[in-house]
């Protein structure tokens, strides 16, 4: 009986599971992957997070923007050390 929940970003595009988006949290910008749909929120990882963070945190979809994959890899030529 369990339906696939559709989520749509900001922009209106739909969201899956490995898409990269920008969503905000506390007062900044970050970059993420989505790692889980829940039935009303998403869970977002940071691109390069590692230890305890690393779990991701619930975004509500109306609150993050897909990115294209050109934006993505120039972030993280950008970002990386």
């Amino acid at each position: 009986m369990n339906q696939a929940v559709t989520h749509y970003d900001k922009m209106g595009r739909q969201l899956d599971e490995g898409d990269c988006v920008a969503y905000p949290e506390h007062n900044s910008l970050y970059i993420g992957t989505i790692i889980k749909i829940n039935p009303k929120m998403i869970k977002v990882q940071k691109v390069g997070s590692t230890g305890y963070w690393a779990r991701g945190t619930n975004k509500y979809p109306n609150d993050v923007v897909k990115l294209d994959s050109a934006d993505v890899t120039l972030y993280l030529l950008k970002h990386t050390k």
